[in-house]
């Protein structure tokens, strides 16, 4: 240490000072603004749409006037979650922050890009490892199991006790990012504000049961179709299934019908990554996930994705050289293992 000049911290302890800063950056930003912006990335999960409601709530408690905006509006599967029809897809007026959650980049936000930055001051909550800076304040936290734990975070320094409404929409960002826990990011903390919101009025048993318990008939039926004909490729390590858009329409079948195939895929003994193709009309949309070692975000960013360590995605073009370009991409890894 060289005499004079303040010991810099490293490590764990540069991680908790940097999350520390991040989040009285983000409170003080929040009590400042009097009209707020709410987005977040396309083709919203469970983690987007529950942590925009939840951080929604907070603020208005504060006594925020609070505008949440997604490109895709808000899907059925969440219609269950207190303020979900709320969600517009084009914001009116003007803006004192716009906040950008679960988002590693802007362009992701899509058509709520420019009401975004043309707030007064942006702002990006984030958990992911990977991401391209925006805003003029960023509170990440890769430690976090889902974005959902970092909005719970924010309720102290805002002065405001957890609703009921908050708590259910928490707890679904939650519960759905870690698929009901099972994932290796669930930490003690998350356990405990998990309790906090339960304590709060949340209700665990109706978030599980709208998340995971609500499919159609013709949903399950596609699952089925997809693992029907799934393949195993590299000597059992990778199982990787297709979902065309003959069997979307044949089975009246959403996107987000199919979230449960890539973790069926990974289930099976000695697979370590699973990879689900769902075929769009100008693309295919990437599912990846991994059981122990392979960073599939590493492959996805090559292919202009993103994601955590375990469960990532991208989108590749339908022509058979993109698909034999990730499949290389997921063996060599597999291979150097």
């Amino acid at each position: 240490m060289t005499p004079g000049k303040p010991e810099t911290p490293d490590g764990p302890a540069a991680d908790a000072q940097a999350l520390a800063s991040g989040l009285e950056a983000a409170v003080d930003e929040l009590r400042r603004a009097a009209r707020i912006l709410i987005t977040t990335h396309i083709n919203p999960d469970g983690d987007a749409i529950g942590s925009s409601l939840g951080l929604m709530h907070l603020l208005r408690a504060a006594g925020k006037d609070v505008v949440v905006a997604s490109h895709d509006g808000y899907g059925g599967r969440y219609g269950f979650l207190p303020g979900a029809e709320e969600i517009v897809r084009f914001p009116a007026g003007t803006f004192d922050l716009g906040v950008a959650v679960d988002c590693g980049n802007v362009d992701r936000v899509g058509s709520v890009k420019d009401s975004l930055l043309a707030s007064g001051k942006v702002m990006r909550i984030d958990h992911h490892a990977v991401g391209d800076p925006f805003g003029d304040v960023e509170y990440l936290d890769t430690s976090a199991a889902a974005v959902g734990e970092m909005i719970a975070a924010l309720a102290p320094g805002l002065e405001v006790r957890i609703s009921r409404e908050a708590g259910q929409c928490l707890l679904a960002s939650i519960v759905e990012d870690t698929r009901c826990f099972q994932f290796e990011s669930v930490s003690p903390r998350t356990l405990r504000i998990c309790a906090e919101l339960v304590d709060a009025g949340a209700d665990l048993h109706d978030v599980i049961q709208n998340l995971f318990w609500r499919n159609s008939a013709g949903a399950v039926r596609m699952v089925g179709r997809c693992l029907e004909d799934f393949r195993l490729e590299f000597g059992g390590k990778l199982a990787w299934a297709m979902a065309s858009l003959e069997d979307f329409r044949r089975y009246q079948a959403i996107a987000e019908d199919m979230d449960d195939v890539a973790h069926e895929l990974l289930s099976i003994e000695g697979v370590e990554v699973a990879l689900l193709l769902r075929e769009a009309e100008a693309d295919h949309r990437v599912s990846l996930r991994s059981r122990n070692f392979v960073d599939v975000a590493g492959i996805a960013r090559e292919f202009g994705g993103g994601g955590h360590l375990r469960a990532a995605g991208c989108r590749i073009s339908k022509s058979p050289e993109a698909l034999r370009s990730l499949l290389d991409s997921i063996g060599s890894r597999l291979n150097n293992s």
